[in-house]
């Protein structure tokens, strides 16, 4: 079966179009899923590292080593989901009075008013238990029915079992799909006492099945929109192909028999043009010929339209890549952003499988944004974001530095700062305090915040997440330690206020001459009361 050009033409547009549309529809779905699910993991390994440190270990060891006691002592092992077998009351007894101990009660509490306030599902302390390939619940912070008792199991995940034989790990971040709770993103950090022993793990639960709800909502969009652009495109094509090709060529096909019938009639005086030419094939090519003449008036606009697509090309790739440096930009400080960071880390893990081992990450916090925005409102919170991030590039001048998160921006340390990083800590920190003594600063300019670093170490580090994961765990006990000064100066300065309103009620409600009698007297009385 033969094909006219324009049938040639749609075809080809249309099988182009089709195969664009597929293949967009793949890649953005694809890379949507994987930014969603890697920001899920990233919250999951951090709230998990939050509940770790927080969680007292003390308790947590004294709870871990009752469970274990028992749970070894006995041979009968039941699951969370077993809870129809008819042994799994006589099973749950045995742990029964652990959950009546004050420490239980005291970490169930402290998980609760974390789980409460945070995004997450649920949250709980678990032991691993390498042998079995299982891990014992301790403490669970959920209610009512998803309530897990302490000594239950669960098998541990194919995909974690790599990491059973290397505690100090825990479970970095998965994401599952079971029948029982759906798609979530679980990740298990290590809970060390004192002395270092892993008395447990903080477990984190989020439920992604929300999430993936609008992934496939967003799917099916975006081949309900690109189809109906496909077929959109597709009749554009045809009328396009119909107007512009197949309508012109039969046209100059026919002028151009009509004109080679009309030079055979016509005198010798006008048979001028074609009659150095003797070519009668009687095909594509004579039709061509004869028509070449006509078409020759038309290659100068043809190349015009050339140069000016060329340069709507052009204008377009400009935009392109203006549009891609925004998309790495953040908008309020100008520097890179959190998408740039994830690709910065992606080379960057690259570079370390290579062989790169001298580098490190700095996490810096600001401190009291939310008061800020409270109380001045949120554009002097900005002011507070601008004037820390020109700080930390100032600081670090060698290294990229990006704005990961509202209030919290990350350096990738290189060269002379990695070289030199205690020192420029040391000075980040002296400027910190020349903004808090300058008392021509308004208080949303005398910014404090909070920083941590770490540096690469061969011995503990495999991946560049847990060099972060140690910068930032840097930067929270740092950050705890400033709000803690934090709030004595400010009971200490509440306390200088309400005594300069006492003073200023005395000073117009007495004489002059007895305020200067009594001078002393509210010397004397200021002094004590400061100091209480």
């Amino acid at each position: 079966m033969k094909f006219s050009l324009g049938q040639k033409i749609v075809m080809l547009i249309t099988v182009v179009a089709v195969i664009l549309t597929g293949t967009c529809v793949t890649v953005s779905t694809a890379a949507h899923r994987k930014t969603i699910r890697n920001e899920y993991m990233i919250t999951a390994d951090s709230m998990a590292s939050t509940v770790a440190v927080s969680v007292n270990a003390e308790q947590m060891e004294k709870i871990c080593d009752q469970v274990m006691e028992i749970y070894r002592g006995s041979d009968l092992k039941l699951n969370s989901t077993q809870y129809e077998d008819p042994r799994y009351d006589s099973y749950m007894e045995q742990y029964l009075s652990i959950m009546d101990e004050p420490e239980y009660q005291s970490i169930q509490n402290e998980l609760r008013e974390i789980q409460d306030v945070s995004e997450v599902d649920c949250i709980y302390t678990v032991m691993i238990c390498p042998e079995d390939e299982t891990y014992i619940y301790l403490v669970d912070a959920a209610y009512d029915d998803e309530f897990v008792p302490p000594g239950c199991i669960d098998s541990v995940e194919e995909s974690c079992l790599k990491y059973l034989h290397d505690p100090e790990k825990g479970f970095p971040a998965i994401v599952t799909n079971t029948p029982e709770y759906g798609w979530m993103v679980t990740s298990f950090v290590p809970i060390h006492s004192e002395s270092g022993k892993i008395v447990g793990y903080a477990g984190i639960d989020i439920d992604m099945n929300e999430i993936v709800k609008k992934e496939q909502h967003f799917l099916i969009l975006l081949t309900a929109i690109l189809s109906g652009l496909t077929i959109l495109i597709c009749m554009f094509a045809i009328l396009f192909v119909r107007k512009k090709v197949v309508k012109p060529i039969n046209m100059l096909s026919e002028a151009a028999g009509r004109y080679g019938k009309n030079q055979a009639a016509a005198s010798e005086d006008k048979r001028n043009e074609f009659s150095t030419l003797n070519i009668h094939t009687g095909d594509e090519l004579e039709i061509l010929l004869r028509s070449m003449i006509q078409m020759e008036k038309d290659i100068d606009n043809y190349i015009q339209n050339l140069t000016n697509t060329r340069q709507q090309l052009s204008s377009v790739r400009q935009q392109a890549d203006d549009m891609h440096e925004l998309a790495h930009k953040d908008s309020i400080t100008g520097i890179r952003n959190r998408m740039a960071y994830d690709k910065e880390v992606m080379q960057l893990e690259a570079d370390f499988k290579n062989g790169l081992q001298e580098f490190g990450i700095a996490v810096i916090d600001l401190n009291f944004l939310k008061r800020i925005n409270d109380e001045y409102g949120h554009e002097y919170g900005n002011i507070s974001i601008k004037l820390l991030s020109k700080l930390v590039c100032t600081i670090f001048t060698h290294s990229p530095v990006f704005r990961i998160g509202g209030d919290e921006f990350a350096v990738i340390l290189q060269g002379h700062d990695f070289e030199n990083i205690e020192q420029l800590k040391d000075e980040f920190n002296d400027n910190l305090d020349e903004y808090k003594r300058d008392t021509a600063l308004q208080p949303w300019e005398k910014i404090s915040a909070a920083l941590g670093y770490a540096l690469f170490e061969p011995n503990k580090d495999n991946c560049v997440e847990d060099v972060f994961k140690r910068a930032d765990q840097n930067m929270y006990e740092r950050k705890k330690s400033n709000e803690s000064k934090s709030d004595r100066i400010i009971s200490v300065t509440e306390k200088r206020r309400k005594f300069n309103i006492i003073k200023n009620k005395i000073s117009h409600s007495i004489e002059w001459e007895i305020i200067l009698y009594s001078h002393r007297f509210i010397s004397v009385f200021t002094s004590e009361s400061l100091l209480h």
